[in-house]
């Protein structure tokens, strides 16, 4: 209770998961399943438990960084070396990546990005609309290519197929993932 009298509502309890880990849990084992060993995070509220799952993950080496290019950069470097690798990141670090990703494409370094925060529907933070405005735009003018996931069921299939792209023409590709694929409503 308050000093007005009111009642304050309890939050949920610590045990309780915001995410739905189990479509975080098909991602990460999508990502296995094309050979996926290498893995960039930046931490993200919407890629959070599928950062977590890697994490915890033997199979997966997994560095965590503190600056978006430097991510790209790591994840291009892994595939330089013959990982398959992929970074980890909200849409707003494609707008501060440019440059790095234009090297990434013009060296021709398969990196597969997993960015938060797309021009579809849901976005429910206002914060975010700088993020909206840049991601899609950015990936357009560098000719990288994407998809934006639309429901979890195509995880499987839209990985599988993202890094076909990938690998066959060497340059990054990204999968968009709105907040619904991932966040419990």
């Amino acid at each position: 209770m308050n000093a007005t009298g009111d009642v304050r509502q309890r939050p949920a309890p610590a045990n309780q998961s915001r995410f739905r880990d189990d479509v975080a849990r098909v991602f990460v084992d999508s990502l296995k399943a094309n050979d996926v060993t290498f893995s960039v995070l930046l931490p993200d509220s919407v890629m959070h438990p599928v950062n977590e799952l890697l994490l915890a993950d033997a199979a997966v080496e997994t560095v965590i960084c503190s600056r978006e290019d430097e991510g790209i950069a790591i994840a291009a470097g892994a595939g330089w070396g013959g990982r398959r690798s992929t970074v980890s990141m909200e849409g707003s670090a494609i707008g501060m990546s440019g440059l790095i990703l234009a090297r990434a494409v013009i060296q021709r370094s398969p990196t597969l990005i997993l960015a938060s925060h797309s021009t579809v529907l849901g976005e429910k933070f206002g914060y975010h609309a700088a993020t909206r405005a840049v991601t899609q735009p950015i990936l357009d003018a560098l000719r990288i290519p994407y998809h934006v996931l639309r429901d979890a069921d195509e995880i499987p299939h839209i990985v599988k197929q993202v890094i076909r792209t990938m690998d066959g023409q060497q340059i990054p590709a990204a999968i968009l993932v709105p907040p619904f694929i991932l966040v419990a409503d």
